[in-house]
């Protein structure tokens, strides 16, 4: 039986900020940011800030079984997660934007990655994306279809910042049953990484206790070729949007964007 551990989240949205660095080339952005499993938009919050100061747009939405209690994420699919991102990236995109880029953290990553696929975004930023497990966790997926009625929650999975004095606020549990939804998330995104034709950012933590690094081979290896950069997070371990390195992931970012507008101006 599953313990009710309630947590409260709540999407956000952040209204861009007059006289950013991005509001010079005259472009109206807007950026989906998507938090982490078992998180919540907390733990990419300043990053959103970051972004809306430059002048984006931000919307973070709360993932369908997150912010809740562990019940309900033991419940949701992987296709609510998906369906999640998709409308909201499809309301940015119908909305007063001239340009709309999408990112995560972890499987927010991964969804990011997955909405790039399927969404025509101008850009995509993920932190240390999710897209296999661990090799002392990969038995324990496989077999989550057979075991999460006897073992219905393990550890928990968030929480890797090296900073000290630093929480990410998550479900101290983690479902059994959603792990299972999020190896079904991991083979959906593998499967369509080939379709993305935009610009991917990916920042990949030196230490990472959480996402192992084939995790990032698989993206390098399936993305087409010239799309992906990398930049490496020599300071931080998992939760690299809380830790010693996310200015960098906020100044990058914004960098990015802003090189873009450029050429979306003269287009």
């Amino acid at each position: 039986m599953l313990v009710a551990m309630d947590i409260q989240h709540s999407s956000n949205y952040l209204e861009p900020e007059p006289g950013g660095a991005l509001n010079s080339d005259g472009v109206r952005w807007a950026v989906l940011l998507l938090h982490g499993f078992t998180a919540g938009p907390d733990s990419v919050l300043p990053w959103g800030r970051a972004l809306a100061q430059a002048g984006a747009a931000v919307s973070i939405p709360l993932l369908s079984g997150h912010g809740t209690n562990l019940a309900e994420l033991a419940q949701t699919t992987a296709g609510q997660w998906r369906s999640d991102v998709q409308r909201e990236l499809d309301r940015l995109l119908a909305g007063p934007y001239d340009a709309v880029a999408v990112g995560g953290l972890s499987m927010g990553g991964t969804l990011a990655l997955d909405a790039a696929a399927h969404r025509p975004v101008e850009a995509t930023f993920v932190v240390n994306p999710a897209l296999s497990f661990k090799a002392s966790d990969r038995l324990g997926a496989y077999l989550s279809p057979l075991v999460h009625r006897i073992v219905p929650t393990v550890g928990p999975l968030a929480g890797d910042i090296n900073r000290p004095g630093v929480a990410e606020k998550a479900y101290d549990r983690t479902p059994v049953a959603a792990v299972q939804q999020l190896a079904q998330l991991f083979r959906t995104t593998r499967k369509n990484l080939s379709r993305i034709n935009s610009p991917v950012s990916l920042y990949l933590s030196r230490v990472d206790r959480i996402v192992p690094r084939s995790s990032a081979r698989i993206l390098e290896r399936h993305l087409a070729a010239g799309i992906l950069r990398k930049l490496v997070l020599e300071n931080s371990f998992h939760v690299a949007t809380l830790d010693y390195d996310a200015e960098t992931i906020h100044q990058d970012s914004v960098a990015k964007l802003t090189s873009i507008s450029g050429g979306l101006r003269d287009a």
